[in-house]
């Protein structure tokens, strides 16, 4: 057994990263605000959302939206800081102590020593546990809770209380998993005396949970477990009672209107971290030139995926740049075009392949995106050290595209300039539902292919609809394609959850469908290589596997823009979703 420190273990790498994505910002119209200064907390700070999260859940919500708010509830055992990038400890007291190569379970694995910081405690008072931590690791493998930590989960193999210190546990993770450090701190922990005030969960053991097959509990543990499931899903758990060790309590859910947090007035973690404004809004607002008008009357202090002519047109104000300062932090996000791959259409991948050269991405970047933005040809972010330099983005092309569909067996039988083909016996157009939402990137980019389609005897209906309702239907698998955009974080990707054949939805992330046994096996194959060339030769190589495949349009890495009052001081930064309203203050009159 070999015993090491995590700090030395993962900072380096994370470090590394952090550098890297500094020396990608320079250049950008604001520069990044380290160093706060102790001033005055701002009464309240108003941010934009395009939409609605839906729910304030961690384990359950899927909105980037929603992780943004929850980051300001919930806190993590380690986490990102938002200046350096290198990771930190937040509930715990240090980095763990961490035991390579120690048996557990009949498996391999690396244990993590952690002990809560003595001061954490819940709003109520209650001590912060590592049976709440337990509590998180057991709720999120429960059959019966639709998690979407269920995929990094899967590494665990044991956690271990500590008898004599009830702050105590140590984390056994399949020693394997590239990313074991990483996920044993890194998320949200759940107070177990307020979502399983029952203690259900207590009926089962992590074991029996790890191992779980249907009909193999009895009865009593499997009713304990449904039970739990319908508890912990409920609407109050998402909008009503929301509760976690962060500076943030909920105030107020209105869907579609505002979502009010309230600065905890004696949060333990007073001492230790950076404070904030004593009250954040965040008012949900779909219409994109009712948010700039809100930006310019007074209603917003904060906004960010302002679109690019908006942004250019705000900039050249004299009185709103007078008012507002502006920053343009690169994000590990892509923006793509999400294809059913079970779609009787688009399932042939001569349609798929005819799509992205009817793209063109260059118009896109230039006009679209206002130049704010770089071709993002795979599933990895540019940026990312296992990116692949040699693939490349899909060229505007509708000569290749007519040839593709030709080679499809798609032709116009009846002369009304729409392709048609006989599938299962019947004549089939090749016509198409583009699902936007009211943002105008969305729009504009969606019209830019309607267009090009037509010209090669595609017909896209284009449909505006509220995002919630369009994520719905594609976890239905009730949909044609729809622009989505991904986000990546700044530990090596993991590209299980979306694009593993297993991780399909309505249970994963993978809502295109999309499935490739030769990508299953490299995907499976990355997470257990602990070899860094060899994992990066495996990189390359699925990402090559996908781009032949696409399953998506593959389109651009976006910067971010964001606009913030100018009396406020406030941390700009790479770290999703690039900037940190919870830490907002007054900026200094000099």
């Amino acid at each position: 057994m070999k015993v090491i420190h995590i700090g030395n273990q993962i900072s380096i790498t994370v470090l590394f990263i952090g550098l890297l994505l500094l020396a990608i910002a320079c250049g950008r119209e604001g520069e990044m605000q380290h160093g706060l200064s102790d001033g005055l907390f701002p009464e309240r700070v108003r941010v934009w959302l395009p939409s609605d999260p839906e729910r304030l859940h961690p384990m359950l919500s899927r909105s980037g939206y929603a992780t943004q708010i929850e980051s300001n509830i919930f806190l993590p055992l380690m986490d990102h800081d938002p200046e350096s990038l290198e990771l930190v400890p937040v509930l715990a007291m240090d980095f763990p102590v961490v035991t390579e190569q120690v048996e557990r379970s009949g498996k391999q694995t690396n244990a993590y020593l952690f002990t809560i910081r003595e001061e954490a405690q819940w709003s109520d008072g209650r001590p912060i546990l590592a049976t709440d931590y337990l509590f998180t690791v057991k709720a999120a493998l429960n059959p019966y809770v639709s998690s979407t930590w269920r995929g990094f989960l899967s590494f665990f193999v044991d956690v271990e209380l500590d008898l004599e210190d009830e702050k105590s546990l140590t984390v056994y993770v399949d020693s394997d998993y590239m990313l074991a450090g990483e996920i044993a701190g890194g998320f949200f922990i759940y107070p177990e005396h307020i979502y399983d005030p029952r203690r259900l969960m207590r009926q089962v053991s992590l074991r029996e949970l790890i191992d779980y097959e249907e009909d193999a509990l009895s009865e009593e543990k499997e009713n304990a477990l449904s039970a739990f499931g319908e508890l912990f899903s409920a609407g109050r758990y998402s909008t009503e009672v929301v509760e976690g060790a962060g500076p943030y309590s909920l105030r107020q859910y209105s869907s579609g209107s505002v979502i009010s947090l309230d600065r905890k007035e004696e949060w333990w973690g007073n001492s230790f971290f950076r404070n904030g404004p004593n009250r954040i809004d965040y008012l949900i607002i779909a219409d994109e030139a009712v948010a700039l008008s809100a930006l310019k009357d007074g209603t917003l202090d904060i906004a960010g995926e302002i679109p690019a002519r908006y942004f250019r047109e705000l900039k050249s104000d004299p009185l709103f740049a007078e008012q507002f300062k502006f920053y343009t932090p690169p994000l590990f996000q892509m923006y793509y075009i999400a294809l059913n791959n079970r779609h009787p259409i688009l399932s042939a991948i001569e349609v798929r392949q005819a799509l992205a050269y009817l793209t063109d991405l260059d118009f896109m970047i230039d006009q679209i995106m206002g130049g704010f933005g770089e071709p993002a040809p795979g599933v990895i972010h540019p940026a990312k050290d296992e990116f692949n330099p040699s693939i490349e983005s899909i060229p505007f092309d509708l000569s290749i595209a007519d040839s593709l569909l030709k080679a499809a067996g798609w032709s116009d039988m009846d002369g009304d300039g729409i392709r048609d083909k006989v599938i299962d016996g019947k004549r089939i157009p090749l016509r198409l539902t583009m699902d936007v939402s009211s943002g105008e990137t969305g729009q504009q980019l969606a019209l830019l292919l309607k267009e090009a389609a037509e010209r090669v005897g595609i017909d896209i209906q284009i449909r505006t609809r509220e995002f919630r309702l369009i994520r719905e239907d594609m976890r239905r698998g009730d949909f044609d394609m729809t622009p989505l955009i991904i986000r990546q974080n700044l530990f090596p990707t993991d590209l299980f959850g979306t694009w593993h054949s297993s991780a399909a939805a309505p249970a994963g992330n993978n809502m295109m469908g999309y499935s490739n046994p030769e990508a299953d096996d490299l995907i499976q194959r990355i997470r257990v290589e602990r070899d860094e060339e060899k994992r990066r030769d495996l990189y390359f190589r699925v990402q090559e596997v996908i781009h032949r495949d696409h399953p998506v349009v593959f389109l651009a890495a976006p910067v971010e823009r964001v606009a913030i009052r100018s009396n406020l001081e406030v941390i700009s930064s790479a770290k999703r979703p690039g900037y940190f309203e919870g830490m907002a203050h007054l900026r200094e009159l000099r």
